[in-house]
């Protein structure tokens, strides 16, 4: 673990979304935490939302809902990826989405007492039925074998990309939706993800959930929100300076080659720390002045083109201070998701 490079996490930032989130759908929250809550601490973000009143969350893996269910027994948990392990998710009362057709159909004598989420595919084609008659199908097996199909659901994988068909999967779920609640009660229904969530869509009216994931932590997979509040913070520092001359390669290759006596801040982080090469389309932040990065990303180690006033042991900031993530994503580079998931936990982090 490196101590030079500090990861923060901001608790209060996170309940703050959560409760602009609320302000803005006016639905209980279905929260989505797969890939240790976005790489923000599994079990840390999960007690952060259970005390503003968030008790139902979303995962991609068993083994997620299991770690959720250990320590927070009274949580409801959804797993989304298909499974077979059906006494464990017994045992520890998760509920199952339901993949497809032939997976109930293959599965159903084992799935007594497990709660079961239906998916409608609209398009992302990674799980889920694609029409209504796989639906009623589905839905028509449920009931011959008494088996508790609780929830209903999709994802709207149009919905942050300009220009594209997200109006017509709104319609294809909505359609199928219909047909199903005259024949079914489901106590979940939820199909607004973050960016489905601020087009306040009346159709979805029915849904008495949404399910947000990145919004929770204060970063828009879309347009900027100025109500959301970004939870991470990294820093790290300056362990070296060199003055180069004109014609002086910097890093690996010579992908950056002075023009200028120049004055260069090595920071001890790079890829293998998990900052993604796009960080470099945007400065650093030293002493609250911006400093471009020059050259790429290596995996140790990134290169900053610097002035006079900047010394070895200065702190700099990666993420924070007018650089977010959202901001990186906007230049085309990275996807905010991404950088999120690629951080390292080798680096130290702490919680605000």
């Amino acid at each position: 673990m490196t101590t030079r490079t500090l990861v923060t996490i901001d608790r209060k930032a996170v309940r703050q979304n959560v409760a602009s989130v609320f302000a803005r759908s006016r639905k209980r929250i279905f929260a989505v935490v797969k890939n240790n809550a976005y790489n923000l601490g599994m079990l840390e973000m999960v007690e952060t939302l259970t005390a503003s009143d968030v008790h139902h969350f979303a995962v991609a893996e068993l083994y997620e809902a299991i770690e959720i269910k250990t320590n927070f027994p009274d949580s409801y948990v959804l797993v989304m990826n298909p499974t077979e392990d059906f006494e464990t998710a017994r045992r520890f009362g998760i509920a199952l989405g339901v993949s497809s057709l032939e997976w109930l159909a293959l599965n159903s004598k084992q799935l007594q007492g497990i709660e079961l989420h239906l998916k409608i595919n609209v398009g992302m084609n990674r799980f889920g039925v694609s029409s209504l008659q796989e639906a009623e199908a589905v839905l028509a097996l449920a009931q011959a074998d008494s088996l508790a199909l609780t929830g209903l659901y999709t994802h709207f994988p149009l919905a942050d990309e300009p220009d594209a068909d997200h109006d017509g999967q709104v319609e294809r779920f909505v359609a199928i939706a219909d047909v199903l609640r005259k024949r079914h009660t489901f106590t979940y229904m939820h199909s607004e993800n973050s960016a489905t969530i601020v087009k306040h869509d009346p159709r979805l009216a029915f849904c008495n959930y949404v399910r947000p994931g990145i919004f929770l932590f204060g970063y828009s997979p879309i347009e900027k929100m100025d109500w959301l509040v970004p939870s991470l913070r990294m820093t790290t520092e300056v362990v070296e300076i060199r003055e180069i001359g004109p014609g002086e390669h910097v890093g690996y290759g010579t992908n950056f080659t002075s023009t200028e006596p120049m004055r260069i801040a090595i920071l001890p982080v790079g890829y293998g720390d998990g900052v993604v090469r796009g960080r470099a389309a945007l400065p650093v932040h030293i002493k609250e002045k911006p400093y471009p990065v020059i050259n790429k990303l290596f995996m140790s180690h990134t290169f900053v083109a610097v002035d006079g006033t900047v010394e070895v042991g200065d702190e700099v900031v990666l993420y924070g201070d007018g650089v977010e993530i959202d901001d990186i994503t906007r230049t085309g580079a990275a996807n905010n998701s991404e950088q999120m998931c690629a951080r390292s936990w080798r680096l130290t982090h702490q919680y605000l």
